[in-house]
């Protein structure tokens, strides 16, 4: 268990800990990260962070930290990503119903079937092309439910990361301050990177 915790604390939670990178920007790396962590993107959602991220710098010239939106993407990874998207799927599923669509998308069981059989089919292939087909055969049999199912965890999750990482990093950074006996303004012109 403390491999496990210490896995996680040094992929999880050092970014933030070690991060020089102004708040504001911490906190929309976090919700860009959270965003594109919680769309049915495994496989490829570190290359979507790295493309928004250029795009979000050259081209409309806002930043946000990389490193950050990186660590928040694991959200989802091939442990989790599973019962996750079977959640997408069931409340995207439910939403078109709601609306007057017919949308019958089977079990847990179904579901799990459906990826083992994709699986198989991949056998003997690299796991990140694994998890890439698994996701597109899951987009071409399950489609719009799926997709909605994930817009409707994404979008709200990705919204409260910005102020409960803006929160927690002030309070973090206020405790570094205290501990070596300054005002969080000394603390910050001392340790936090300029722009």
């Amino acid at each position: 268990m403390q491999k496990v915790r210490s896995y996680l604390y040094d992929k999880l939670v050092r970014p933030f800990v070690e991060s020089t990178a102004p708040i504001p920007g911490i906190c929309w790396g976090a919700a860009i990260g959270m965003f594109l962590g919680m769309t049915p993107t495994v496989g490829g959602q570190m290359y979507l962070v790295g493309m928004v991220w250029v795009i979000s710098r050259y081209i409309l010239r806002l930043r946000f930290n990389l490193p950050i939106a990186l660590t928040m993407t694991w959200i989802s990874n091939p442990v989790t990503f599973i019962p996750l998207y079977f959640l997408y799927l069931k409340t995207g599923a439910w939403i078109l119903v709601w609306f007057g669509h017919v949308s019958d998308v089977g079990t847990y069981a179904d579901f799990v079937r459906a990826i083992q059989d994709v699986q198989l089919a991949n056998e003997y292939v690299e796991w990140r092309t694994r998890f890439v087909n698994i996701v597109g055969q899951l987009f071409w049999k399950f489609g719009w439910p799926f997709v909605l199912g994930s817009l409707v965890y994404a979008v709200p999750m990705s919204i409260a990361t910005y102020p409960i990482t803006a929160v927690a990093m002030l309070r973090y950074r206020h405790l570094l301050a205290r501990a070596e006996g300054l005002s969080y303004e000394e603390w910050k012109a001392r340790h936090v990177e300029v722009l």
